[in-house]
């Protein structure tokens, strides 16, 4: 794990803890869209995969540092 990674997992885990829900992940990266318009990104794979109704903060830090490096 980079340092980047390993940062960006304990600044979202010192906020949201162990997992996340829909509405956190659209609070932190995406605060304008609709919750309908996550819930359609999420059907198409967009995010990484739930865990029951919640996401896991380790698999969305993951997510965030690899969409920063493409888009770098």
């Amino acid at each position: 794990m980079s340092a980047g990674e390993f940062s960006t997992f304990w600044l979202l885990f010192g906020r949201y803890g162990m997992a996340m829900s829909l509405e956190a992940l659209r609070d932190q990266f995406y605060p304008s869209r609709s919750l309908k318009t996550m819930q359609n990104r999420l059907s198409a794979g967009d995010f990484p995969p739930m865990v029951g109704e919640v996401f896991d903060t380790r698999a969305v830090a993951d997510w965030w540092d690899k969409q920063a490096r493409r888009a770098a």
